[in-house]
């Protein structure tokens, strides 16, 4: 079993078996990754002895011999390669996706002596090139389309050293996304689509296309990065699978009996599934871990292979939703606090994340500090089926703020907090969206936004390829956040060097509130992060943003 992870040492692979445990395969120098789709994904394979890996730092391929000890990798081709995400092992050959200006490729390699040809080609999109004897599928989408609304799964006829012959659609088209193929051990076809109106697991035997399980749950999440495995084959012809319902993320078992859930503590799992013997393993949280790689047993047991071990003082989320169905989830401080609390209302990253059931840094440091954080699920929100993700769409700005104020007036209803100490925080899209709150009369008295789109007009003239699409189907809601209609005080945090969301907006915004004399601090940070989550920039946020908001607390008594 293979992941990578960060450390003090870096962002390495590690490697785990019941007879040697945990080891780090790659040098404590070396950072895996790859910015492919400007998010990633896929950067590593394994084949018979060895693993190939993309080299965060200049995106060339490596290649590695697990079996010798203190190797030292070396580069899989004499020259430099563009960057290259999804990769897989197959009979001799390693493909990739390979993103270029005008478009994508397919490329493969001879791991015997690193020549390259291509596959595929497309001036749109590729992903999840798969292999099985004899067929090699893949998926595609537009320019103007993301994959998460419209994608195609296509199969063709395949031999190593070969051509793709006799391409054949399999599933997919302008009103339904397909996702996650994968060639089963009965030899068809497993993949994901939305045409039912949840993202369900499907099977197509080379002439017809059927549900395996079908159900009102998403069972994978929106394709932000290459390489997701939301489902994983195990023997005795089971499936396990990730399904979503709402904010809960639970562990199934496809069998010949039909769907079983597993009684398990983790409450969110990433799409990063594998199968270990007759186990899963899987990257899960619970409402009291951080994500932790867990191995599964079918029985319900399982053992935390890496991972922060449980904190049983942490307190757990509530899940509420409001008279108008706004689904929230509700952080309260550890300690019990007599009164009201402060309120931190937090706007998703997405639109078409969601909010998740894990512990996390955000909510530990303000939590800790006596805030209570609530998590809103707003319209456009993954978890909720097809139409609910598409309903953002020309409405941004408007119904995620409408939803965000909803959530703070019912808790402001309940007596959880008090007004005057209402703040909404967000990041990214979030960041817009906390933007746009404080420019209407509402329950906020100042908000946080970190690396956030400010005009989505021009973001999606700077946004990267992969994303253009979303900007403008996205555009038509709240337009540009204009320093005039802001009524509240504002925290905008930035990364000077973030390839997603341009600094010079939020600059441009921050020095037209300042010479409006309106309340503003900036804190920009002199790093190429878009998250801004590393350890050293996110204590510098997490500080900077406390201090804001306690100093809005102390102006409003």
């Amino acid at each position: 079993m293979l992941w990578v992870q960060a450390d003090e040492q870096g962002c390495g692979l590690m490697a785990w078996s019941r007879s040697s445990g945990t080891t780090r395969l790659t040098p404590p120098e070396v950072e895996v990754g790859n910015i492919v789709h400007a998010y990633g994904g896929g950067a590593f394979a394994a084949g018979p002895g060895r693993i190939w890996y993309v080299d965060a730092t200049d995106g060339q391929l490596q290649t590695l011999a697990v079996q010798e000890p203190n190797a030292e990798p070396t580069p899989l081709t004499g020259g430099q390669q563009a960057g290259s995400g999804d990769l897989i092992y197959y009979d001799g050959e390693l493909l990739g996706v390979q993103e270029g200006e005008h478009g994508d490729t397919v490329t493969a390699w001879d791991t015997s002596n690193g020549l390259a040809r291509t596959l595929l080609t497309s001036s749109g999109f590729l992903a999840a090139p798969r292999l099985a004897p004899g067929r090699l599928a893949w998926l595609t989408w537009g320019q103007d389309a993301m994959p998460w609304d419209s994608a195609e799964l296509w199969c063709a006829d395949y031999h190593p050293g070969g051509v793709p012959i006799g391409a054949v659609l399999v599933a997919g088209g302008p009103d339904e996304a397909v996702a996650e193929p994968r060639w089963g051990p009965d030899g068809s076809l497993y993949f994901m689509s939305d045409r039912s109106g949840w993202m369900n697991l499907h099977r197509w035997d080379g002439t017809s296309v059927r549900s395996v399980a079908s159900m009102d749950a998403e069972c994978a999440a929106a394709p932000w990065e290459l390489g997701y495995a939301s489902y994983t084959f195990l023997p005795d012809h089971r499936i396990a699978m990730i399904a979503r319902r709402g904010t809960l993320d639970q562990l199934v078992l496809v069998e010949q009996e039909g769907v079983r859930e597993l009684e398990l503590p983790f409450t969110s799992i990433k799409p990063y599934m594998a199968t270990v013997g007759d186990h899963v393993a899987m990257i899960a949280a619970t409402p009291i871990t951080a994500p932790a790689v867990v191995v599964v047993d079918p029985d319900g047991s399982f053992v935390i292979i890496a991972g922060q071990s449980p904190v049983p003082s942490a307190p757990r989320p509530t899940t509420g939703h409001t008279a108008g169905g706004v689904t929230y989830l509700l952080h309260r401080p550890s300690t019990s606090l007599a009164g009201p609390l402060p309120l931190i209302v937090r706007a998703h990253p997405g639109p078409t994340d969601g909010i998740t059931y894990r512990r996390d840094a955000f909510i530990d440091f303000f939590t800790h500090n006596g805030f209570a954080i609530v998590d809103v699920a707003y319209r456009g929100s993954t978890g909720f089926g097809r139409a609910f993700r598409r309903s953002l769409y020309g409405r941004w700005g408007l119904d995620d703020v409408a939803d965000c104020a909803e959530v703070a007036e019912h808790l402001l209803a309940t007596g959880t907090t008090t007004p005057g100490s209402v703040f909404i925080a967000g990041a990214s899209a979030g960041g817009y969206t906390a933007l746009h709150a404080v420019c209407a009369a509402g329950p906020f008295a100042a908000a946080i936004a970190r690396s956030p789109i400010i005009d989505p007009k021009s973001w999606a003239a700077t946004v990267p390829r992969f994303q253009r699409a979303h900007a403008v189907a996205l555009d038509g809601g709240g337009g540009r956040v204009r320093s005039e209609a802001i009524r509240k005080p504002v925290l905008l945090v930035h990364g000077a060097n973030d390839p997603i969301t341009s600094a010079a907006d939020t600059l441009a915004l921050a020095h037209d509130l300042q010479d409006r004399r309106s309340s503003v601090e900036l804190l920009l940070l002199d790093t190429e992060s878009h998250t801004l989550s590393a350890p050293h920039l996110a204590e510098a946020v997490l500080d900077a943003e406390l201090r804001f908001l306690r100093a809005m607390m102390r102006s409003e008594r």
